[in-house]
């Protein structure tokens, strides 16, 4: 069942476009973005977790490539 739904912004919040899939394992979207990340050259960003249900923020996650 798919819980949340992700989006990845630079650090002011703008939407980067990347394509994380809904579900419910932050981690596996964490890994993904990751990826989007070193595959587009974007060194910082902030993974929103957002809730289905009530379309609320649920937590940003700072993600940093070395």
């Amino acid at each position: 069942m798919r819980r949340y739904y992700f989006e990845l912004t630079d650090e002011r919040y703008n939407d980067l476009g990347a394509a994380i899939p809904d579900g419910s394992n932050k981690q596996a979207a964490i890994n993904k973005a990751r990826q989007w990340m070193r595959d587009n050259g974007v060194k910082k960003a902030v993974l929103s977790v957002n809730s289905m249900r009530t379309d609320n923020l649920l937590d940003a996650i700072d993600i940093e490539l070395d």
